[in-house]
């Protein structure tokens, strides 16, 4: 199938050029913070996920709270997208199974060990690839990631007016 992210990626122009002229930076001033901020948003997605928590008998997080850190991933990634000018057109598989939790394990620990691609172009589209997939893995739609971005983005803006 294939995806058009645009809407997302204009939104989070308009939300990137916001949050630059309120803080006076540009991309290459923050990329490296932008990279450091997807690792961490990662990492945060995992520990709702609770795939790699073997000693737990807890549940996953609810679905929305999932979704919710899923988009703050969505939001960074896209913004080192944008930075870089990586072409932000997708194809993925048709029918992606939702997965385990030895298979979101084993996807959380390749997206993190591909962190370091984050650094040229190519590697930055296939980072992004991967994570659309994840989402699919995780159970969401891509309407179901499309809307929880924009409520996201709303919060993002309104944090900014409020000097979050």
């Amino acid at each position: 199938m294939q995806l058009n992210l645009d809407d997302i990626i204009e939104a989070q122009k308009i939300l990137d050029q916001t949050i630059q002229a309120k803080h006076r930076v540009d991309y290459p001033q923050i990329l490296e913070e932008l990279k450091l901020a997807l690792f961490t948003e990662l990492a945060e997605l995992a520990n709702e996920v609770r795939s790699f928590k073997f000693w737990s008998i807890k549940p996953s997080s609810d679905k929305s709270v999932i979704l919710e850190e899923y988009v703050d991933g969505i939001h960074f990634i896209s913004s080192l997208s944008i930075a870089m000018g990586v072409n932000t057109d997708f194809f993925l598989p048709d029918n992606i199974p939702i997965a385990s939790k030895k298979d979101l394990t084993i996807i959380f620990n390749k997206l993190f060990s591909q962190m370091n691609a984050l650094s040229d172009l190519n590697g930055i589209h296939d980072w992004f690839r991967e994570y659309l997939i994840l989402g699919y893995q995780l159970g969401f739609t891509y309407a179901d990631i499309y809307q929880a971005y924009f409520k996201k983005n709303q919060i993002n803006f309104k944090r900014q007016e409020e000097n979050y």
